[in-house]
C-alpha cells in the first residue's frame, strides 16, 4: 500500500522492512504523511520511509535520523527528492548530480540512476558532519533527461526554487544547493535566475566550464546575478574536456557579485577509467572526505 499523492494530515501508512543497495533500514515501519510547501498554490507529499537508517555507498556509510522521499510540486509537475536527516542538523544540502540528472527516484527511495556520481556517493560525509542531505530528480515533465538546455531553463530553476522554498520550510534551516559537473549548470543558473526562494549559497564541484553538444555551461548564465555566497571546488588535474581547470579565473571573474567567494584546487587521488566520469580526478575519487569537508566547514563560516 502506498499513500495517494492528495494532502493529508496525519494519514500514516505503514509497510515491512527492506533493504536495497545503498540503504539499510533498521527501522521495523516506514510512516507516510503529506505536507504543504510555503508556496500556496503548489503541494509537497512527504513520506518517511525510514527511522534510525544507515546510509551506505560504496565511499562510505554512517546512521540518519530518517530516510524520507518528498515529491515537491511546481509548475503542475513534481520534482521527487530523497532526504536523509540527521540528529541536530546544521543546514539542509540540495545535491545535484551530473550527467542527464534523471536520479530515477522510487517511492521507496531508491536509486535508479547515478549511485557512483561524487556528490552521492559522498553524502555520508556529509550527514557525519551535521547537513542533512537532499538528493534531487528529474522533474516530471524532464523524466529522462536535464541535458540539451533544460538545466538553464526558467522552469528548472522555478522547480528548484519551490524544492528550496519546501525545504527552508520544513526543516527552518539555511538551505544551500551542491552541483557537480553537469550538476553545476542547474545550480548556477537557479541562482542567477531566482529572485525569490533564493537558496542561502552554492557550492560548484567540478564546474562545466566550455561548449560541448548536449547542453550549457556556467558562462550562459548570467552569473554577474548571483548575489549569495559561492564556494567553487576543482580538481587541478581533472582532465574532461568540458571541465577545464584553466577556465576557473575566468569563473571566477564572472561571478563579480558572490559575496563571498571562494576557489578550492585540490591535487591527488585515485584516478580509474575515464576522465570525464565520477572514478577519475573530475570525480575527486580517493579525495571526497576532504572534499567534502572543506565544504562543510566554508558553509559554516564562508570567507573569501
Amino acid at each position: 500500500m502506498v499513500c495517494g499523492e492528495q494532502i493529508l494530515t496525519a494519514r500514516r501508512c505503514f509497510f515491512r522492512a527492506f533493504r536495497y543497495p545503498g540503504l539499510a533500514f533498521l527501522a521495523g515501519l516506514m510512516v507516510s504523511t503529506a505536507s504543504q510547501t510555503a508556496n500556496s498554490e503548489d503541494t509537497a507529499v512527504v513520506r518517511i520511509i525510514a527511522r534510525d537508517g544507515v546510509v551506505m555507498t560504496k565511499t562510505a556509510s554512517g546512521p540518519v535520523r530518517t530516510i524520507e522521499v518528498h515529491d515537491v510540486r511546481s509548475r503542475g509537475e513534481r520534482t521527487r527528492l530523497l532526504v536523509e536527516t540527521v540528529p541536530r542538523p546544521i543546514a539542509v544540502a540540495v545535491l545535484f548530480a551530473g550527467g542527464k540528472g534523471s536520479m530515477k527516484l522510487s517511492e521507496r527511495g531508491e536509486i535508479g540512476w547515478g549511485n557512483g556520481n561524487f556528490l552521492i556517493r559522498s553524502r555520508p560525509f556529509f550527514q557525519r558532519m551535521g547537513f542533512t542531505t537532499a538528493i534531487i530528480d528529474a522533474p516530471t515533465d524532464h523524466p529522462r533527461d536535464l541535458r540539451h538546455g533544460f538545466r538553464g531553463s526558467p522552469e528548472h530553476a522555478a522547480d528548484i526554487g519551490a524544492v528550496t522554498a519546501h525545504l527552508r520550510k520544513i526543516f527552518n534551516l539555511p538551505v544551500w544547493l551542491i552541483g557537480t559537473s553537469r550538476g553545476t549548470n542547474s545550480v548556477a543558473s537557479a541562482a542567477a535566475k531566482l529572485t525569490a526562494h533564493r537558496p542561502d549559497g552554492i557550492v560548484l564541484t567540478a564546474s562545466m566550464l566550455t561548449f560541448n553538444e548536449k547542453g550549457d555551461h556556467l558562462f550562459n548564465y548570467a552569473l554577474d546575478q548571483i548575489t549569495v555566497p559561492v564556494l567553487i571546488a576543482h580538481h587541478e588535474d581533472d582532465g574532461c574536456f568540458v571541465t577545464p581547470p584553466g577556465e576557473i579565473p575566468n569563473l571566477t571573474d564572472r561571478l563579480s557579485a558572490a559575496k563571498p567567494l571562494k576557489t578550492l584546487m585540490y591535487r591527488g587521488g585515485l584516478p580509474l577509467g575515464n576522465p570525464c566520469r565520477a572514478a577519475h580526478y573530475h570525480g575527486f575519487n580517493g579525495i571526497e572526505e576532504i572534499v567534502v569537508r572543506d565544504i562543510v566547514n566554508w558553509i559554516k563560516t564562508p570567507a573569501p
